[in-house]
Formats: C-alpha cells, sequence, structure tokens
C-alpha cells in the first residue's frame, strides 16, 4: 500500500491460468491492473511509495536466500544467507521495510555477527549501517514500529520478556507510557495513517488485550480481547527470569504463578508442585512464548495450582548463532544439563517442591522428557512426553532423517558412521530404560508425519516390558501437533489425573471430557478407566 495513492494496491496474484500471475498494481476505483512482472523465486517484494520495485528477498538452491536491492532495472545482491536453523522460525535476518523515496532498505541481518541486528542499506551503494542490537537476542524480523517515511522507529529482541530498543527518540515517551500502563507487555500491532493513533495490546501469558492509544493525549482505550470468555477469571501471573547455566550460558524463562501465589516479585510465596516445559524444535525458538496454542496449557495448569516454567535452552535459535551451536550433538547431554539447571534453579529459589517436581513437553520436548526422565530420575517425579523421540538411533536412521547433511547429521549425530551411532544411542532414552523409576505418560497421533508413532510404541513397549509405570495412548486421526478440540480435553483430562497423583496439583471432575476424544489405549487402561 501506498500513503501517495491510497486508491492502489500492490498484490502478488496466482492466477487460473499461471501465465497471468505476477505482482500487480490493482487501482480499487476504477478496477484496473498493471502488472509489474513475475515473482520468479522472491520471497518478499517490497515496493517505495510510487510502486517502483526497491528491495527483495530471493530463496536460491541449496537452501540460501538472498537479498537484493533494485537498481537500473537489475536485481543486484547485496547479503547471502546460507541456511540455518533458525530459517524454522522463518529466519531472522529478513528485511523489515523499506523507505518511501526507495532509497533505503532496513532488515535484520546477523552476517559476520552472533546475533540479528537492525540495519539500513543503501539501494545505490550497497553501504550496510548498523542502527540497532541486542547484547543475548536476535532482534526480531517481525515486531517494529515505523514512522511516516517508511523507517523503523522501535524494533524488538525476545528473551522471554519483549526488550524494545529505541531507533527514533519521537518514540520514547509513548513506549515508557505505554509500558507504564501494560505492565511492560506491550505489544505494537498497526498506526492510523498519520500515526497519531496506534492499536497495541497487552502480551501477558493470558488473552491478548487489545487498545487504542491516542499518542497527543496520552490516552490508553480498552477495546476487547480474542479470548472473552476469559472475562472475570482470576488468571496466573507470569514473570521472566533469566538462568545461568553450570557453563554459564544465561537462559530465558518465563514463570507462571497461580492466582493470588505470587509475590511482587513474581516468585511464588510458598513452593509449589510445579511442571516444566519443554518446547519443539528444538530449533522453534522465540516464536513459542506468546503463543496463545502454547500459553493456554500453562494457563490451566496453573489454575490446578502449578508453578509452570516455560523455558529456553541451547539448540534453539532466536538468541543467536553461538547459543544455537551449543546445542550441536548436545541432545542428551549440555542441552539436557540445561534442562536440569533450570529445575535446580527453581528449587533453590524456592519456586518448587523438590518433591512434586515434573517434566512435560512435545516433539523435541517429548523426546527431552523422555531422556530426563531416564537420565535425571531423582529430579523429575513424573514425566508427560507428546510424540516425543524414544529410540534417537532408529529416528536418525529413517531415510529422510539420515540423509540431511544439513541439520540432523551435524546437529544431532550421524548414523551413517559407527562413532555418530553411539552417540545417538549415547543420548536415546530407551538405553537407560533400568533407571527410570517414576511414572510416565506417552500420547502421539497416528498422522504424525516428523516423529512417525513407531517411536512412541516402542518405547512404551520396552517401559512396559521393563515393568515400569507407563500410560499410553494414541489418536487415530491427529498429526503432529493435536489439532482437534476434543484431542485437547481428552488429552488434558487424562493428564491432569496423572499429574493430580503424582505430583498433587488439583483436578477438575472427569464428567464428559476423557470421552470426548478419539483415541485408543495401549498401555494403562484400567489407570484411565478409574479417573473419576
Amino acid at each position: 500500500m501506498s500513503t501517495r495513492f491510497p486508491n492502489k494496491i500492490a498484490a502478488n496474484i496466482v492466477a487460473v491460468d499461471p501465465s497471468q500471475s505476477g505482482l500487480y498494481i490493482l487501482d480499487l476505483l476504477s478496477g484496473s491492473t498493471k502488472r509489474l512482472g513475475l515473482m520468479d523465486g522472491l520471497e518478499q517484494v517490497f515496493l517505495d511509495e510510487n510502486f517502483g520495485l526497491v528491495a527483495a528477498l530471493r530463496n536460491d538452491s541449496n537452501m540460501v536466500r538472498t537479498l537484493l536491492r533494485r537498481q537500473g532495472g537489475q536485481w543486484l545482491e547485496v547479503i547471502k544467507y546460507p541456511f540455518t536453523p533458525d530459517f524454522f522460525i522463518g529466519g531472522v535476518s529478513r528485511i523489515v521495510s523499506v523507505s518511501h523515496d526507495g532509497k533505503t532498505i532496513y532488515a535484520t541481518d546477523n552476517t559476520g555477527k552472533d546475533k540479528a541486528s537492525l540495519v539500513a542499506i543503501s539501494t545505490e551503494t550497497g553501504e550496510v549501517t548498523e542502527l540497532a542490537s541486542d547484547p543475548d537476542a536476535d532482534i526480531f524480523p517481525a515486531a517494529f514500529t515505523l514512522d511516516l517515511t517508511g523507517k523503523p522507529t522501535s524494533v524488538v529482541a525476545l528473551f522471554a520478556s519483549t526488550r524494545r530498543h529505541i531507533v527514533d527518540e519521537g518514540v520514547r515517551a509513548d513506549f515508557e507510557f505505554l509500558d507504564k500502563e501494560l505492565k511492560n507487555s506491550t505489544s505494537f500491532v498497526g498506526a492510523s495513517q498519520d500515526h497519531n493513533n496506534w492499536l497495541v495490546r497487552r502480551l501477558d501469558g493470558g488473552p491478548m488485550f487489545y487498545y487504542l492509544y491516542d499518542r497527543k493525549a496520552k490516552k490508553l482505550t480498552p477495546l476487547f480481547n480474542d479470548y472473552s470468555y476469559f472475562d472475570g477469571y482470576d488468571l496466573p501471573t507470569r514473570t521472566a527470569f533469566t538462568v545461568t547455566t553450570r557453563d554459564g550460558l544465561k537462559l530465558p524463562v518465563h514463570l507462571y504463578v497461580p492466582y493470588g501465589m505470587s509475590r511482587a516479585d513474581g516468585m511464588p510465596k510458598t513452593p509449589l508442585p510445579t511442571v516444566v516445559y519443554i518446547h519443539g524444535g528444538p530449533w522453534a525458538g522465540v516464536t513459542h512464548w506468546n503463543s496463545w496454542f502454547h500459553n493456554r496449557c500453562f494457563q490451566l495448569l496453573a489454575n490446578r495450582g502449578y508453578a509452570v516454567i516455560n523455558m529456553e535452552f541451547r539448540g534453539t535459535t532466536g538468541l543467536g548463532k553461538k547459543m544455537t551451536d551449543a546445542g550441536d550433538k548436545q541432545w542428551g547431554e549440555a542441552m539436557h544439563y540445561d534442562i536440569v539447571d533450570v529445575a535446580t534453579w527453581a528449587i533453590k529459589q524456592g519456586i518448587a517442591n523438590r518433591s512434586r517436581l515434573g517434566i512435560w513437553g512435545w516433539s523435541y520436548g517429548g523426546y527431552a522428557a523422555n531422556f530426563a526422565m531416564a537420565a535425571a530420575p531423582d529430579l523429575f517425579k513424573c514425566g508427560v512426553s507428546m510424540y516425543g523421540i524414544g529410540d534417537l538411533p532408529a529416528f536418525c536412521q529413517m531415510p529422510e532423517v539420515a540423509a540431511d547433511g544439513l541439520v540432523w547429521l551435524p546437529r544431532v549425530g550421524d548414523p551413517n558412521t559407527e562413532e555418530g551411532l553411539e552417540l545417538l544411542k549415547k543420548h536415546s532414552p530407551n538405553t537407560y530404560l533400568k533407571s527410570i523409576a517414576n511414572p510416565i505418560l506417552l500420547t502421539h497421533g497416528s498422522l504424525d508425519d516428523r516423529v512417525p508413532q513407531e517411536q512412541s510404541d516402542k518405547f512404551a513397549s520396552e517401559l512396559n516390558a521393563a515393568k515400569k509405570e507407563v500410560v499410553y495412548f494414541f489418536y487415530p486421526e491427529e498429526g503432529h501437533d493435536y489439532r482437534k478440540p476434543e484431542s485437547w480435553v481428552s488429552f488434558w483430562a487424562i493428564t491432569e489425573y496423572f499429574l493430580h497423583k503424582t505430583l498433587g496439583g488439583r483436578k477438575e471432575a472427569r464428567g464428559n471430557d476423557i470421552e470426548a476424544g478419539d483415541f485408543e489405549i495401549m498401555f494403562g487402561k484400567e489407570y484411565i478407566e478409574k479417573i473419576d
């Protein structure tokens, strides 16, 4: 869109006739169109206020992305980005905006440095100038504010809490006011054409509350929240903390504490039964911090009386290349020790009750829960593993994994070599079945195209054969990350009882919640049937 021509928009159109597809200028009043050309492998395209092509991001072969500038009717290369795991979250090096006059490209860029910073790129010379950076995290390309000329005025890095970096002093007073009103949980959504009014929201781990902010009057008007049926409920507090590992890495964590149980500093008034959550990936970092798909689960657990710790760990993305690389071939070693260190921190800080500490995760987090139950049996009193890996060598010997020289082989372990296979066995949960001392709950989707259900089938059977306490049920119509509400309702009805029995938190009456889901039980049928 262009402020100069409000009746026109640029759009990428995929036509029924492929020869008619391309980038067009559409006149919304006359209905006329003007074709600018094909996208032709371009992932992002940015135009100036006259709808002239200025910058683009192109996907090349070998998973390489190239940032381009337009000059003299030609696309010229500025920066090449070889594949890195942050591509799984969209990439931390991306174009943010271009100036309306087309002279400057603004982008997040991690070329030759650990963390992505905000840079300005001259379209005439290609010269790159750094504008903002964060010492602990990448500048995130999806959270920023712009001025009337298209220049970024602020950008954000995520280190559990939102760290806003001011680029233009003209917005500093606005964000200071908003952070005071919204308790340092401000998220910018959009602005009116004259930028005198902003749409903002509050990100505090609960439903997202939206507000109209009048910049001139310094007035904040509540509008709505995206899950209004939570109105009237007392929700937990969420506070960001930093945990230092045994080898000096700084890890961000979010702590959820039940309503009425937190002190002014966000810590609980007394140690609580605690669940440590491990996200998937492990390269899917950053994006889950304010995702309701995740946070709703933390809200539920906190409502039942648990402290919940949502943590990061080495090997993740969004915290710089060094943090990601520190996880290479460390699944069952340093990455596991990060989890142990966070759990130990929670005990020492008086968050967790030592005798009532559990671990839960899905995908990679399911693997991490499986491994932790075997490698730290004295620490975790129960584990919940959703579509996790139980046999790491078997998983990495799958053809599509064993041939992946970009991620799995160099970062997890190479099953094609004797040394690599031994490492995978060392990091595999089923290698340590005898060490597992406490109950574990497993669940999986039969249509999972990332982690085959056979992984949980085999691990559950091995646990049962070793006379370990295991509950395992699977959903024939679900894939990787359950989508049906009925699946989640039944999962939590069973899991809530499991946590109640092992950790002591509250539970809701069974009702018809378990029967709502379409699942089959492999182990623990009597356990599930007796849930009241």
